[in-house]
């Protein structure tokens, strides 16, 4: 019995040993991937990837840095290049140089484009296309950032893309705006007036902690359990199926045909524009609202693969058939006085829509770059043919062709 109890002890205590031999060699492991990497104590001080935190508009690009970033459909890896002032492409000219007709392109991923070559994105063809009607020397400029949404493109313009001095400012307004605007809200500061003037992420505030730091604070192994703990906390949440406009899941439910009320929500994401329309008219430059539709308004099977349709609350081979969000849109630009270019139809009525966007992310393939570059360049050639058009065969000047004394259809 004694000698039972014994061995019983024995293997008690080894196993203790090996546990604790265990946890000293994750924490060694965990002490040399934080010194290389800083995602454990510091991971809210370091910015990966393409974007940084922004005391102004919450995030924006790195600026002055080339990536190679993978299309996750075919492994190809592109060159994304980012110039100075934080835009995908190079270097714009300052100032100005005389006769450039300099398009600005507002948007987020989808204008951004990081998983087709700059030559193939929509920015790229718009400009060939109306280098080629116009006869006169073109300069779209892409300022699409990831994850925006026309509050930042606001606050982005007005801190310093005016510098650019566009003669057009197109502002590709995407399905997943709503949500992105309602998630940065809370950290807008706005003017006597409630104008926003600026947006600074979170993560660059210092945090204030008024207890003071245990003896386990001082251990990586506890920190990284409650990160992982967390992370599986946050996921799970996220699946529980609701309409509000927090969870993840939920972001496209304002397209279903018998959507949640997010009425507050909608027009407050809209409210951007009208900012924009305002901050323009002082400068002379005219404006265009497109919205961009999702691939699931478009296609059954479009954008299917990589579990991204899981991810956005998307019925796996569903469709939302619904017009009534670009209505929305239209009613909002009219009231303003802002010119919409309703690209939404020319996409649904393809055959074979799912051509048109990546499979494994939601954003437009080759081939749907240059459709939409196609609709959006016979929109601008329909649209500016009174005593402001855009320039033909007069760099820097205007058309004042009497012939065209009506002003811009809406």
């Amino acid at each position: 019995m004694i000698r039972s109890l014994a061995n019983w002890f024995k293997h008690l205590c080894y196993a203790v040993l090996f546990l604790a031999l265990l946890a000293c060699l994750m924490e060694i492991g965990l002490r040399v991937y934080d010194s290389a990497t800083g995602q454990l104590t510091r991971c809210d001080l370091y910015d990966r990837g393409l974007t940084c935190k922004s005391w102004t508009a919450h995030h924006e690009l790195k600026p002055s840095r080339a990536y190679l970033v993978r299309n996750p459909d075919t492994d190809q890896k592109i060159r994304v290049n980012v110039n100075s002032f934080g835009l995908r492409g190079r270097e714009p000219a300052l100032p100005k140089p005389a006769g450039t007709l300099r398009v600005l392109c507002l948007g987020d991923d989808s204008t951004f484009a990081s998983h087709v070559a700059e030559s193939e994105t929509f920015c790229a063809r718009l400009q060939a296309r109306l280098s080629e009607e116009r006869h006169v020397n073109v300069e779209v400029i892409n300022a699409g950032i990831p994850d925006y949404c026309p509050l930042l493109s606001y606050l982005q313009l007005r801190k310093s893309l005016l510098a650019l001095a566009p003669d057009l400012v197109i502002l590709n307004f995407d399905m997943s705006d709503i949500s992105d605007d309602h998630a940065v809200r809370w950290f807008v500061v706005s003017d006597a007036d409630g104008t926003p003037t600026s947006c600074a992420h979170p993560g660059l505030e210092m945090p204030r902690s008024a207890a003071k730091p245990g003896a386990l604070d001082a251990l990586l192994l506890p920190q990284w359990a409650r990160q992982q703990a967390n992370s599986f906390l946050s996921d799970q949440t996220s699946r529980v199926a609701t309409s509000s406009i927090d969870f993840p899941r939920s972001k496209y439910l304002w397209l279903a045909e018998t959507p949640p009320d997010w009425e507050d929500y909608i027009q407050q994401a809209f409210s951007p524009l009208s900012l924009i329309q305002d901050l323009l008219a002082g400068q002379e430059t005219r404006f265009v609202v497109t919205a961009i539709p999702a691939p699931w308004q478009v296609a059954t099977t479009a954008t299917s693969g990589g579990g991204v349709r899981e991810r956005a609350g998307v019925p796996a081979d569903g469709i939302y058939r619904s017009h009534r969000p670009f209505e929305l849109i239209e009613e909002f630009c009219r009231k303003h006085d802002i010119t919409f270019c309703d690209i939404a139809p020319t996409f649904q009525s393809q055959q074979g829509g799912q051509r048109l966007y990546l499979r494994n992310v939601a954003e437009f393939s080759a081939e749907g770059h240059a459709l939409y570059a196609d609709d959006l360049a016979s929109f601008l050639a329909e649209e500016w043919t009174g005593p402001r058009a855009l320039p033909r065969n007069s760099p820097g000047d205007y058309a004042t062709d009497p012939d065209h004394a009506a002003g811009p259809r809406r």
